[in-house]
């Protein structure tokens, strides 16, 4: 499948693996494996193309590079497109390129495009009233550390220290999350510092964060910064389709979504639900 109006790829140049010549080496990518690049876009110059610019343009191929977060960003924006989107690896975790992908690498990924070795897949995702999470949400005060993560990312020092202090703070004092299913709790009584959210094989998995003793808040904490939750020490809870998520203290429950932080209700609803995008990935 060729493209005969080309393809649109959406860059982040400030991502931690962006490197001079990376750009070139992806249009030459694309141009061998028939879809030769018609624009670009530095998604931290100009606003993500919507669906609405990409049926304007003709375009039917957009390339993402970039981490969780850019995705995310464009997956909101191009709800019910009928195009095919390429996610190439270029953040922190790169989880849905994980997902997709057997081995996680843009001149991989780019070779099998050539070699017709891609299939149009389906994902499904973790979606709330307010948000969607493609690869995951993390949700109470111990989606704080995401602070110091993107401190250490700019090499803020005085963030560093400052959002330190208010991530122990919180992790420590804050609220606890609570995770039920309708009216059914599932976990710990008095919830978690952290809840991690991600899509499973037909439902939600929840993974609880707990912190009750030094060496666990210094796991945990660590276990953010790495963006490798799983490395913290937690508790693996009852999988589900939807349900809720409630904070001890009827405060708004903080919440990092694809990496990305942001403030929620004091109680967020969840769902598996279809992402409702064609993604290029290896055959299921």
């Amino acid at each position: 499948m060729e493209s005969k109006t080309g393809s649109w790829l959406v860059i982040n140049r400030k991502s931690g693996s962006y490197s001079p010549g990376l750009e070139d080496r992806i249009a030459s990518g694309l141009h061998d494996a028939g879809h030769p690049v018609a624009r670009v876009d530095d998604c931290t110059q100009v606003e993500i193309p919507g669906r609405a610019d990409l049926e304007t343009a003709g375009t039917s191929l957009l390339v993402v590079h970039g981490g969780d977060g850019t995705f995310n960003s464009v997956a909101t924006r191009l709800s019910g497109w009928g195009g095919t989107v390429l996610p190439l690896p270029g953040g922190t975790a790169n989880l849905l390129c994980n997902r997709l992908f057997e081995t996680c690498d843009v001149e991989t990924i780019l070779r099998r495009l050539h070699d017709r070795e891609l299939a149009v897949r389906q994902v499904d995702c973790v979606r709330s009233d307010d948000w969607t999470a493609v690869s995951e949400a993390l949700a109470g005060p111990g989606a704080r550390w995401a602070d110091v993560r993107e401190d250490l990312r700019e090499n803020d020092i005085q963030g560093i220290v400052s959002d330190s202090a208010e991530a122990i703070r919180s992790s420590i004092d804050g609220p606890r999350v609570r995770v039920f299913d309708a009216d059914r709790r599932v976990g710990r009584e008095d919830g978690y510092a952290g809840l991690r959210l991600s899509p499973g094989d037909g439902h939600v998995r929840i993974e609880g964060y707990r912190i009750e003793r030094l060496s666990e808040f210094l796991e945990t904490g660590a276990a953010i910064l790495s963006h490798d939750f799983r490395t913290g020490p937690h508790d693996d809870l009852e999988p589900l389709g939807a349900g809720s998520i409630r904070s001890t203290g009827d405060e708004p429950i903080e919440l990092m979504i694809d990496g990305e932080r942001r403030e929620g209700a004091a109680q967020e609803t969840f769902r598996l639900e279809p992402l409702g995008l064609n993604l290029l990935g290896s055959p299921a």
